[in-house]
């Protein structure tokens, strides 16, 4: 009943995982080939990809006669001492990338004149790592996470801190996320001479995530952040001091990161215990309604009795904790 601890955390997670997987797939968004998927489109004609550029020894940037425009390839040594056209069944290619939106073709090859192509190159290793592990990604992905990586590793040279205050929280909500990210900090370090700190680590989870979710790094920022004060709401209002590592606040965390996925695509669940909770627990539905407003007003975005409800049962249980 309301305050027991239904099921472990364990449990609770892995539950939560399934629900937040099937609300974020969907249909691909045409942003994504495989070699051959290429190969099979029209014979009648010469598909050979022709490189354009170089970005590392294992990405190129090419002209797709089937598609009439540029795309990235990545594949173990496209990109060494290439000298001629690539066929699109060449048993190397592991991902061929299209950017659709004219915009961001044109951004994206400014920045191929703009940035180092070792940087893109790496950025385009690390997607490709994202899209074998969480299928289509967003197209701006492409262009985000290169300009980030080309700053971050500025920074990083120069002897500058990466902040990240969200980084205990990333390492719990998204734990699959920040272990390929922790692949990407690997590569980043082979292929540029970089070590990244930890915190970059959680940073770059967050955009691989908002890659899949075809969200900015900065509404993933903009979550996190409310993740953060909605916690520590609930924690003050029962009693106890905020904590990054307190194993009390780690259900209600991984609690809100649903709740916010759930408000921000206008979607509800409903709580079968509603009406028992507002008339055995008023005080608590009346805090929780409060927090409820709060998180409406950040995510511009209506919050249901039935979320509310299970905010206060989250108040609930961490009242009981302290007892």
């Amino acid at each position: 009943m309301p305050g027991a601890d239904a099921g472990s955390d364990v449990q609770w997670r892995a539950a939560a995982r399934v629900r937040i997987a099937l609300r974020w797939s969907g249909p691909e968004a045409g942003i994504f080939q495989t070699g051959r998927n290429i190969a099979n489109m029209s014979t009648n004609r010469d598909l050979s990809l022709r490189p354009l550029k170089a970005l590392n020894n294992n990405v190129l940037l090419a002209y797709d006669p089937a598609c009439g425009q540029e795309v990235v390839v990545v594949g173990r040594g496209l990109g060494f001492r290439v000298s001629g056209p690539i066929r699109p069944d060449d048993p190397r290619i592991e991902k061929v990338f299209r950017l659709d939106e004219s915009r961001n073709r044109k951004r994206f090859l400014r920045l191929t004149e703009t940035l180092s192509g070792d940087v893109i190159g790496v950025a385009e290793e690390i997607l490709n790592l994202a899209a074998a592990r969480f299928g289509p990604l967003g197209e701006e992905a492409h262009l985000t996470l290169a300009e980030h990586l080309a700053a971050t590793v500025d920074r990083v040279r120069k002897g500058m801190p990466i902040p990240n205050p969200f980084l205990a929280q990333i390492q719990l909500l998204y734990p699959e996320e920040y272990a390929l990210a922790g692949q990407a900090v690997e590569m980043i370090a082979s292929r540029l001479g970089v070590t990244l700190p930890e915190e970059e680590q959680g940073i770059l989870a967050l955009h691989l995530l908002g890659a899949w979710r075809r969200e900015s790094p900065k509404v993933m920022a903009r979550h996190q952040a409310l993740i953060r004060e909605s916690a520590a709401f609930l924690a003050a209002e029962a009693g106890i001091s905020w904590s990054d590592d307190d194993p009390r606040l780690s259900r209600v965390l991984l609690h809100l990161r649903l709740a916010i996925d759930l408000i921000v695509s206008g979607k509800a669940e409903t709580n079968p215990v509603l009406d028992r909770i507002r008339s055995e627990y008023p005080e608590e539905f009346a805090r929780a309604r409060r927090l409820g407003d709060y998180m409406a007003q950040r995510l511009e975005r209506p919050v249901s009795d039935d979320e509310v409800g299970y905010l206060a049962l989250h108040l609930l249980r961490l009242k009981n904790l302290t007892q």
